[in-house]
This record gives C-alpha cells, sequence and structure tokens, in this order.
C-alpha cells in the first residue's frame, strides 16, 4: 500500500499487527517499525493518560513519540509520521471486530477465553488504583484499573506479548463484558423515574432470579405480568363479615298448633 507522509509518498508493507511495518522512501530509504505490543501500550499510556473531574484526556503526540521510538525512522521524519504512529498503535485499521461467541473471541489470529470479572476482583483493582491523595483528591490510575480488568476478563492466553490489533480487541471486549453501557446509566440517572424502576428492576431479579440486564432485555409485558402477580400474591386477602349463625332449629311442640288451646298452671303457694 502507499502511504503520503508531508507530501512524501512512502510503499508500505502490512503483513499483519504480529510482523513488522516496513517503508520504503522514493530514494530507497527503508524504515521499519516492529510490532507495537499489550506491555508497551500499557505502558505508554501512563505517561500519555490524565484523568480529571471531567474525564480522560490522551496525549496523542506524546503516544505517537513513543511507537516512533521503537523504530528506526530518522528524528527528522517523526514529526511527519505522528499520524501514521497512531494507525500503528491502533491495530492498524483491524483491531474494530470484537465479537464474542460463548466467551470466546479471536485476538487477530489468537483464540482467547473471557470472562466477566468478579465484584470482588473489581473491588480489589478498585482499591489497589486509589493510589494516593493530594490537594485535587484521590488520584486514580486509570491504565492500572483498565490492566487489571483485562487480564481478569482474559482467562487465555497471557496479554503482554498481544500485537496492537490483538490489544485493542481484548480491551474493547474487557470494557464491553465489564463496563455499565451508557444506556444502563440513562435508565438509572437521576430524576423522578430512578427510584421507580429500581424498585422494579429488583423486584423482578428477585423473583425471576434474573440480573438486572435480563430483566431489562425481557418483553415489557412479560415483566409487568410478573409484577403484576407479585402484586397479588402479596396482598393479604380481605376478611368478609361472618354471617350471623342461625338460631337453633327446635321440633315443633303441640303448643304451637294454632288450634291448640293452652292451660299453665302456675304455683302460688307463698
Amino acid at each position: 500500500m502507499q502511504v503520503e507522509i508531508a507530501g512524501v509518498t512512502l510503499s508500505a508493507q502490512h503483513a499483519g499487527g504480529a510482523a513488522p511495518l516496513c517503508l520504503a522512501g522514493p530514494a530507497g530509504e527503508r524504515w521499519t517499525l516492529p510490532p507495537w505490543t499489550y506491555r508497551q501500550h500499557l505502558a505508554a499510556l501512563r505517561e500519555c493518560v490524565t484523568v480529571d473531574g471531567d474525564g480522560a484526556a490522551l496525549d496523542n503526540r506524546r503516544l505517537a513519540a513513543a511507537v516512533l521510538a521503537t523504530g528506526n525512522l530518522p528524528d527528522a521524519a517523526r514529526d511527519a509520521c505522528l499520524a501514521l504512529a497512531l494507525w500503528w498503535a491502533s491495530g492498524a485499521d483491524t483491531a474494530s471486530e470484537t465479537e464474542l461467541r460463548d466467551g470466546r473471541i479471536d485476538l487477530d489470529g489468537i483464540p482467547a477465553q473471557l470472562a466477566p470479572w468478579t465484584e470482588g476482583q473489581r473491588a480489589q483493582a478498585l482499591g489497589e488504583c486509589l493510589v494516593g491523595e493530594d490537594a485535587e483528591g484521590v488520584w486514580f490510575d486509570a491504565v492500572g484499573y483498565l490492566d487489571r480488568m483485562a487480564r481478569a476478563t482474559l482467562r487465555e492466553p497471557v496479554p503482554d506479548t498481544l500485537h496492537a490489533a490483538a490489544t485493542q480487541r481484548l480491551l474493547n471486549a474487557a470494557v464491553a463484558l465489564n463496563v455499565v453501557d451508557p444506556e444502563d446509566r440513562t435508565l438509572l440517572g437521576a430524576g423522578p423515574a430512578a427510584r421507580e424502576t429500581a424498585q422494579r428492576t429488583l423486584r423482578a431479579c428477585r423473583a425471576l432470579g434474573w440480573t438486572p440486564s435480563q430483566v431489562w432485555a425481557a418483553p415489557a409485558a412479560e415483566i409487568e405480568r410478573v409484577l403484576q402477580l407479585l402484586a397479588l400474591s402479596e396482598t393479604p386477602p380481605t376478611t368478609a363479615a361472618r354471617p350471623a349463625p342461625a338460631a337453633a332449629l327446635r321440633r315443633p311442640r303441640l303448643a304451637d298448633h294454632p288450634d291448640a288451646f293452652v292451660i299453665q298452671f302456675e304455683d302460688d303457694a307463698p
């Protein structure tokens, strides 16, 4: 393929992220960029990423310089090759596919087994990455947290030597498996409906033995039926007023006959 850098067209041979990127100049110059590995990428991110209250920011020029430092390009060409270095570190346009099938993923030719990390692993990583406090607050090691997440998610192989495309696929898959989707954050965001949504979701989870994601993915009408059945089953039955007991039946007597003549004897003795 042809790459144009600062008006100069270079010939590039790209044989995949596991092989060096070979560049040939118009005068016969030859340069290479070796594979960019997971270990190198995380180490560079530690120097290039800053985190504050507004989120994370990446120093692109610094990351590109770290990538170019691994090759043999002359210093005069490095400024013109910043975009090329970022393209190489991002997987060279081959890192976007992150389809998971039964927890397995193809890391650019390397089969891998993934699984979501546990709440215990997440809590331990968070504790290890809250590493200091200054006048602006607690300092959070975002890159270390991402590294721990990826390593806990990847059951096999060890990620250190993965090349750039495989690294990006791994990181994308780990985030997709372990980080709450932005749509979920909107669903549970502030507002009068948030408490109602949380209560409905947890009631359905307890009743069905499901996770919140399963409840939210189910048809709304079915969840509504479950909640209605729960409400009916939890409502105590009303106590109906008991009818007064019927008068005890007695056998008719002769004196009860309409034509009977009744003589009543009374004892008047003192």
